[in-house]
């Protein structure tokens, strides 16, 4: 997926599916990472710094922050834990607020401000403290608010507040509170200014709020008590990063130095475990609650356990060298295509007199010398080896996968490259594994995700599950008694007949929340009376695709599914949005062979469509006519294009027609 042709300088996700990513020009790269990397070079470089927003399953992706003019690079980007907010840092301007549901500019901090160096946002349950403690001493003021602000109160209830602490370049310490598109002053009570200095890293939990600095001392303020405590193993030794294990009454801390690892115990403050080396330490972080990876100075990553016991090695990252390096990129498709090509013709080992890769022949040929693998298993494969091309990669394995004849889902050919996300897995496969899924959410479940697993319980049809998760929600919650209401109704419309007066009305309210902005809450009322496809239609409208699919493929039948996809692929070869490979891989999930021909002959993948269309003729998957004979001896490219006139539908001759020309005019222009 090409983004830019500048550097990707970093990136920070929001979801399973979804990042933020930026670059800047590379014009004077060397001068900006020298400025980033040394704090005391007060050279200030100006670059051109671009933001994107990517989403891995359509392969989608978004410009959202251009700039026009130069300014400073960026140097962080923060996500808040709610996934509502993010935070530009910058290393010589003020940072902003952005807006991640809209993508817009909340605020811009003035650059009359002083220069933030180190920001984190405060966990969930930090803020629920800090609102009770705020609420507490304002309940006066709560009763006497008119009823003019009710509707500010119904917009809080979905943007709710958040709250960050940072740092200044001199060591000053600051919270805010983001609310809507309000920012103020934060209610967080912090260390007075000079009891911190030269703070390198931070992160919070509970009631603690913990401090990294550059003399190796770790600092732990409770916020509550205001007590601050430091502890210092490693004086002298910059902290690079702290980090809290995940879990919510799990208060072990991560404390990365240049070559050694600490882990805390944080509510006695005290040593846990300790792991010393030789090689540099570039990164660290939690995988689990009880298990950490470790990426080396040699670029090797490794999984320890919280006593430094290696679970499992990853070695170095490094591929292998199947070609020669000194070829030229030209060189290297040429190889990909005749690969390919003589892979199609049962000549593999021709190829080690035309190109100087004996390696690379060397793998493939002990790989297929089991005459079991099919012409469709060794492109997949290939495909995999060389890597010049990740969409070649998946239309392969993808296509291997659905041209399996073993129906056991486990064992298909690729199963595990898919991945169980994947739309084109069957559809009992995919409901069991998502509500396994949902079911292993539910058991880690934070305050911070229950609407959102909550809306997949119902749009699952996993009420019971959905009751359950309402019927437990916690009294302080804000939306106690809306959930438990929604229980009520739930309980309701599961026990009421079909063709029940209330239904209707469910509907009408459905349309209305829907049509007022409130998607999911409509979504939500017409799946529980099982208007599901109309559902998935009011997504597409409200452009949820992705969602939309989701439901198809857990509640609808499989013409329906496959006309939801067949929609969502429309959209995607739309001239505004121009996703034609994506667009492939849903059709072929729909088993639209002709149409994903269609595609594929009005982009570069020449070699690749004409292939797909012989293995579709040859396996007869697809018809094109009784009259059309094929003698396997001779040249197939010759035999069809002779024919072409005898296949009936006419839509159909015109692809055949193009594909086999552009296929004949691509091998005379590499001189095969």
């Amino acid at each position: 997926m090409a983004l830019t042709t500048n550097p990707i300088m970093g990136i920070e996700w929001i979801n399973l599916h979804s990042l933020i990513t930026w670059s800047y020009n590379s014009n004077m790269l060397s001068s900006v990472i020298e400025s980033l990397n040394n704090n005391q070079n007060k050279q200030q470089v100006l670059v051109k710094n671009d933001v994107f927003y990517v989403d891995l399953r359509t392969s989608e992706s978004a410009l959202i922050r251009k700039s026009q003019l130069e300014e400073s690079p960026i140097v962080s980007i923060k996500i808040s834990n709610l996934r509502q907010y993010m935070v530009i840092l910058f290393k010589e301007h003020p940072f902003e607020i952005w807006d991640l549901k809209s993508f817009s500019l909340i605020k811009k901090i003035s650059r009359k401000s002083p220069i933030i160096t180190i920001l984190e946002w405060c966990p969930h349950d930090f803020n629920k403290k800090l609102d009770l403690k705020t609420n507490a001493e304002s309940s006066d003021v709560a009763k006497a608010q008119s009823s003019d602000n009710e509707k500010h109160e119904n917009q809080s209830k979905i943007d709710q507040k958040e709250n960050l602490v940072c740092i200044d370049d001199s060591g000053l310490m600051y919270s805010f509170c983001v609310e809507s598109n309000y920012i103020k002053n934060g209610s967080i009570v912090l260390p007075e200014d000079g009891e911190l200095m030269n703070v390198t890293s931070i992160d919070l939990k509970n009631d603690f709020i913990v401090f990294g600095d550059s003399d190796g001392n770790l600092s732990r303020w409770n916020f509550i008590i205001r007590n601050l405590r430091t502890v210092s193993n490693q004086r002298g030794s910059e902290i690079k990063k702290i980090k809290f294990a995940p879990g919510k009454d799990n208060m072990l801390l991560l404390v990365q130095y240049t070559d050694t690892i600490q882990i805390y115990h944080m509510n006695n403050l005290d040593l846990f475990s300790e792991f010393r080396l030789k090689v540099k330490i570039l990164d660290s972080n939690w995988c689990s609650s009880d298990r950490l990876f470790i990426q080396f100075g040699d670029f090797s990553v490794k999984v320890y356990d919280v006593n430094f016991n290696v679970n499992f090695d990853y070695g170095q990252l490094m591929a292998p060298n199947l070609f020669n390096l000194n070829q030229k990129e030209t060189n290297l498709f040429k190889l990909k295509t005749l690969v390919f090509d003589r892979l199609y013709q049962n000549k593999l080992n021709d190829l080690s007199q035309e190109f100087n890769s004996s390696e690379l022949i060397k793998i493939l040929s002990e790989r297929f010398k089991n005459s079991s693998h099919n012409l469709i298993d060794q492109f997949a494969y290939t495909s995999a080896i060389i890597n010049m091309n990740g969409f070649e990669t998946k239309f392969w394995t993808q296509v291997c996968y659905l041209t399996d004849d073993n129906k056991d889902s486990n064992e298909r050919k690729f199963r595990k490259t898919l991945g169980y996300s994947s739309f084109v897995i069957d559809s009992s496969e995919f409901i069991s594994k998502e509500i396994e899924m949902l079911n292993l959410y539910r058991e880690k479940i934070e305050n911070q995700q229950l609407n959102s697993l909550l809306r997949d319980f119902i749009l699952a049809n996993q009420l019971d599950s959905a009751f359950n998760l309402l019927m437990d929600s916690d009294p302080i919650n804000e939306n106690y008694t809306n959930n438990l209401i929604k229980a009520c109704l739930m309980a309701s419309v599961k026990n009421s007949d079909e063709n029940s007066n209330a239904k209707t009305s469910i509907k009408l309210v459905a349309t209305n929340l829907i049509a007022n902005g409130m998607i999911y809450d409509g979504v939500e009322l017409l799946c529980l009376i099982g208007l599901v496809f109309d559902a998935c239609r009011y997504l597409q409208d409200n452009n949820e695709w992705e969602k939309a699919a989701w439901l198809a493929r857990m509640r609808l039948s499989e013409i329906e599914q496959q006309e939801i996809l067949k929609r969502w692929s429309e959209y995607l070869i739309s001239n505004t949005i121009n996703r034609k490979e994506s667009a492939i891989f849903l059709l072929l999930s729909c088993k639209a062979y002709w149409k994903v021909l269609e595609i594929l002959t009005d982009t570069n993948y020449i070699q690749l469509t004409f292939l797909f269309f012989h293995h579709l003729i040859c396996n007869k998957i697809i018809e094109i006519g009784e009259n059309i004979k094929f003698d396997q001896e001779k040249n197939f490219a010759e035999q069809i294009s002779n024919q072409i006139e005898l296949i009936e539908n006419s839509l159909h001759q015109a692809i055949a027609k193009k594909i086999v020309n552009n296929f004949l005019e691509f091998r005379k222009l590499l001189d095969f």
